[in-house]
């Protein structure tokens, strides 16, 4: 007996759906990603955790954390930052601003928009203070863990 080739191939298609749905795992692409979710919800976030700075003093091991938090301003957002900033200069204590300033620096305000410390882009990747003259400070990213 013969077949036509309409019939034939709706032979070959029928038996590729069948295999197809027989064993499903087999046309997928990748397995499915393996999450540890108590390693993600122990991560606990915060509204210091993204995006955040760490910004030090030279020949200190203290750090502390920063952020600039959007108010609808450009350039000009409130700033976050942990307690432990003051022991690095105490003036920071009264920073409330974050300026992103058109020559590339960035500068921490008081709330009356004086400038309390100013960064620069530095050689690396980090931001180097400007102004005062008098402290030494860095403004970076690294060593902050990714989310």
């Amino acid at each position: 007996m013969k077949l036509s080739i309409a019939t034939g191939i709706g032979f070959v298609a029928f038996v590729a759906i069948a295999v197809m749905f027989a064993k499903p795992d087999s046309f997928t692409s990748a397995p499915p990603a393996a999450i540890d979710s108590t390693t993600t919800a122990s991560v606990g976030l915060t509204d210091l955790d993204t995006p955040t700075f760490l910004i030090s003093s030279a020949g200190s091991s203290t750090k502390c954390k920063a952020f600039p938090q959007e108010n609808g301003l450009p350039g000009h957002d409130a700033l976050r930052m942990t307690s432990d900033c003051a022991t690095l200069y105490p003036p920071l204590a009264n920073a409330t601003e974050w300026h992103n300033n058109q020559d590339g620096t960035i500068a921490f305000a008081d709330h009356a928009g004086h400038t309390i410390v100013e960064f620069s882009p530095g050689d690396g990747l980090a931001y180097v203070s400007i102004e005062p003259r008098s402290v030494l400070l860095s403004l970076s990213a690294r060593g902050v863990n990714p989310l």
